[in-house]
């Protein structure tokens, strides 16, 4: 049993100061005052009397990172990327996939459904996220013209299979032809569809909302630019308090004053603070891959052979210390767009927050948002000192 007595504890829609943490095995089976909260005997103390107790960190679109591709489909790369965003404060994490020939999107999914189920030394990987290959030709950004197809019906129910009840989204332009079609079978298998990589206008990405849509990929990227008179999908995302909504805080794909604006309009329930990441990222600058594809990354910037963004390089407590710093939100606040908010949007049990019954998985932070220690499922996975 673990005892880790908190400066600050962040559950995080509760703030204790200072708090205590009881892990028992996987899971937590206290939070709160430490003035309340009595300490087991025989526990082991942990000192985080000068630190926050937050979370763990949910990922839901990561391509990458430490070296390693997604579309790989290997244990060891994503045992890399396990390792190496536990040691950034996030605990769980979905693959992204990129737009790919079918053939090769079903090997993916196939090799990816077969290893998330499996341990893994850091941060564990708790499903897919499908970006692509149904999405607009006109907002494709980095994905291949030639991978880019329309909606198929067969096609997602093949992957739902090969994904062994492990594909948790798909990113899909809601205005082409063929996508309604879609969303009963998403719904039956429990499979979240984003509005994402889409040239709809406000009209049909309202439409898409009251279909069953309520999520809403890197927001103002690969978007049908907003407009005072024209909207677009991007006036729906802002607009729509039941819209889940990703923004990539890491001042290039998103200037930070309209992060703050994001911010204003989403409001704290429903902000998602994502990475984006790719092979790249805790790495130094070169030459990396993205699916089938080459990046160029110069001072931490990833482009392709056209110049054109291709993910990031951001990790979360970057991302939420950005957010955080551009918003003038507190850390409370901006906390949930990577905790709490997350899992919601994503129907997970047990994630995003410190609370009794709930997975151990938990980040003590400095204060100036450095990662210190990282438990996942009550196993310590990553602590600073031993890098030191």
């Amino acid at each position: 049993m673990i005892v880790i007595e908190a400066g600050v504890l962040l559950t995080p829609v509760t703030r204790f100061e200072p708090g205590r943490l009881i892990i028992d095995g996987t899971s937590i089976t206290d939070a709160g005052s430490a003035t309340t909260i009595r300490v087991p005997s025989g526990a082991r103390r942990v000192d985080a009397s000068q630190m926050l107790v937050v979370p763990g960190f949910i990922e839901p679109h990561i391509h990458g990172c430490g070296g390693a591709d997604v579309m790989e489909g290997t244990y060891e790369s994503l045992n890399v990327m396990s390792r190496t965003l536990s040691k950034h404060g996030t605990t769980s994490f979905l693959a992204t996939t990129v737009s790919s020939p079918p053939d090769v999107l079903t090997a993916a999914i196939e090799k990816l459904g077969a290893l998330i189920p499996r341990s893994f030394d850091g941060a564990q990987p708790i499903g897919i996220h499908l970006e692509g290959p149904f999405i607009s030709t006109a907002k494709r950004g980095t994905h291949r013209a030639a991978n880019v197809i329309a909606p198929d019906v067969g096609l997602l129910e093949k992957w739902i299979r090969a994904a062994n009840k492990t594909l948790r989204l798909v990113t899909l332009a809601p205005e082409l032809p063929g996508a309604d079609e879609l969303v009963p079978l998403a719904r039956e298998q429990g499979v979240s569809l984003a509005m994402g990589h889409s040239n709809a206008t406000f009209e049909q990405a309202r439409s898409a909302v009251e279909r069953g849509f309520s999520y809403a990929v890197h927001t103002f990227n690969a978007m049908r630019a907003f407009s005072h008179r024209g909207s677009g999908i991007v006036g729906e995302v802002l607009a729509d308090d039941r819209i889940f909504a990703e923004i990539i805080p890491d001042g290039v794909h998103v200037d930070p004053a309209v992060v703050r604006l994001f911010g204003r309009a989403k409001g704290k329930e429903r902000v998602l603070l994502v990475s984006d990441a790719i092979s790249a990222t805790g790495m130094p600058d070169g030459r990396y891959v993205l699916g089938g594809d080459t990046v160029e990354v110069v001072n931490g910037v990833c482009r392709d052979g056209e110049g054109r963004l291709a993910g990031s390089t951001l990790t979360q407590e970057i991302a939420l210390r950005n957010f955080a710093e551009w918003t003038a939100w507190s850390i409370e606040d901006a906390l949930l767009g990577l905790t709490l908010n997350p899992a919601r949007a994503l129907r997970l049990e047990k994630k995003g927050v410190l609370d009794a019954g709930a997975d151990a998985d938990v980040v003590l932070m400095d204060h100036s948002f450095r990662v210190m220690k990282t438990y996942v499922k009550g196993k310590l996975v990553f602590d600073r000192l031993w890098t030191n």
